[in-house]
């Protein structure tokens, strides 16, 4: 469900799931979605449902300690086997010991075999080399401008990118983040400049750029062109990270779907020698494994990247910067995803209690009551009346003032990110705000109600 939507809409979707009350079945690569939606993991593996109580991340705790018991199982079950099978090997033709043999052979043909681990990961390492070393300044961007038709995307923005900067492009589907990129590659026209670094080789990856394959080659052809030196039986390695293995690196490139076209042009941008990389939605059509060891490619990488992507889990461990666009500039965050995430919730709140302070400093003062002498013609029943309307209203008046600091208390509560986390602890907060919003407009019904009244009475 996460597949075409941005972080905000992700994030949505999150908080309404969070607190929905049927059941709910979901399949995602996106792991951080997982680890905040799913109770329970329910994986096929070796042709079976394997059941798992609890999210993502306990799934590949728990995981790895079944795989490594059926490993060690395994080994035994296949150790015991081999000792049988000489024993009977060796005894079969003996007549004293045939009995014995045939016996074994039995047991061996009931005894229910236990299934090998199956490698779902390629064990392997992807280093991709970097033939030149740029100066300290990759990318400089002065006065940038950009819009399409009326929609204007950035204005009169400027960002710098250095050496070394692994930088995650942020923000709502429909800001720029992809034309951002393509103004960086040299990919859209724009007002304003662009100056690239010394020595800086560059290398760009979007979706779009697949007609830029080569049809008539096959996989393997195609990796070839691009030159990275590498040989046959490194380049296949490569291209398995990349979900091609065994006959399907012969494929030609025009037989394959959009999907196994991106997996090869990104494979491609991987090993060109590039010094900076410019990677638009890099993981759409990869699986978790292949995530990972793209993961583990771009951090070892020596070079300097900018990427966008809607996957939480890839940013968070490959962005030690991050640019976010909004309100037409490049906002920079030095620092990991999960730290600007934790800085926006801070912001969040402080900008909430800002917002309630003003609301209590502008609240209209409310009118003041004055004592007046009742008129003489009030008889003793309108004078009992009057004065118990006027009780009253001093109660209401006294109460109103617990009330408002009570709903601003319970507006500050749901306004905290954490509330969101736990779907009883969101609900309780929700019931608790709207019985206290309820108790205050009634309140304030009553207020003004007993004030005209009391003036009415008052003549």
């Amino acid at each position: 469900p996460t597949n075409h939507l941005d972080l905000p809409s992700i994030e949505w979707l999150e908080k309404y799931l969070q607190h929905y009350q049927g059941a709910v079945v979901i399949v995602s690569h996106d792991r951080f979605f997982l680890d905040r939606m799913v109770t329970k993991i329910v994986e096929l593996y070796q042709q079976r449902l394997h059941f798992y109580t609890g999210n993502y991340s306990y799934y590949e705790t728990e995981k790895a300690l079944r795989v490594d018991m059926q490993k060690k199982a395994y080994e035994n079950q296949q150790d015991y086997i081999r000792q049988n099978e000489r024993f009977v090997e060796r005894f079969k033709a003996k007549a004293s010991k045939a009995a014995a043999a045939q016996s074994i052979v039995k047991r061996l043909d009931k005894l229910e075999r236990i299934e090998d681990v199956e490698i779902e990961r390629p064990n392997m390492k992807i280093n991709f080399a970097v033939e030149k070393q740029p100066g300290k300044i990759i990318c400089t961007l002065k006065h940038v401008s950009k819009s399409f038709k009326d929609v204007e995307i950035v204005r009169d923005t400027a960002a710098e990118i250095d050496r070394g900067d692994k930088i995650a492009l942020i923000g709502a589907n429909g800001k720029g983040k992809s034309t951002m990129l393509r103004i960086i590659a040299g990919a859209e026209t724009f007002e304003g400049q662009r100056e690239w670094g010394h020595n800086v080789v560059e290398s760009f990856y979007a979706q779009h750029q697949l007609e830029a394959l080569n049809m008539n080659n096959d996989v393997l052809e195609e990796m070839k062109d691009a030159r990275s030196g590498k040989n046959d039986l490194e380049l296949r390695s490569i291209l398995g990270a990349f979900l091609f293995s065994g006959e399907a690196v012969e494929k030609k490139i025009k037989v394959l779907s959009g999907g196994e076209k991106a997996r090869v042009a990104l494979a491609k941008t991987m090993v060109s020698k590039a010094n900076f990389l410019m990677l638009d939605e890099p993981t759409n059509h990869l699986d978790i494994h292949s995530v990972d060891l793209l993961v583990e490619s771009l951090n070892k990488y020596e070079g300097s990247l900018i990427l966008v992507s809607h996957d939480r889990f890839f940013i968070s461990r490959i962005a030690n910067k991050i640019w976010e666009i909004d309100d037409h500039k490049i906002r920079e965050f030095k620092g990991t995803y999960t730290e600007w995430v934790d800085w926006k919730e801070r912001r969040a709140k402080e900008l909430a209690a800002v917002a309630n302070q003003k609301a209590v400093v502008k609240e209209v003062a409310k009118p003041v009551v004055k004592e007046t002498k009742p008129a003489n013609n009030l008889n003793n029943d309108a004078k009992k009346e009057l004065q118990k309307l006027k009780t009253r209203f001093k109660t209401i008046e006294d109460s109103l003032e617990k009330l408002k600091a009570n709903k601003t208390k319970l507006e500050a509560a749901l306004a905290d990110p954490e509330v969101y986390s736990n779907k009883q602890k969101f609900q309780q907060a929700e019931q608790d705000y709207n019985k206290g919003a309820k108790e205050l407009a009634d309140a304030n019904g009553e207020y003004e109600l007993l004030f005209e009244k009391i003036m009415e009475m008052e003549g």
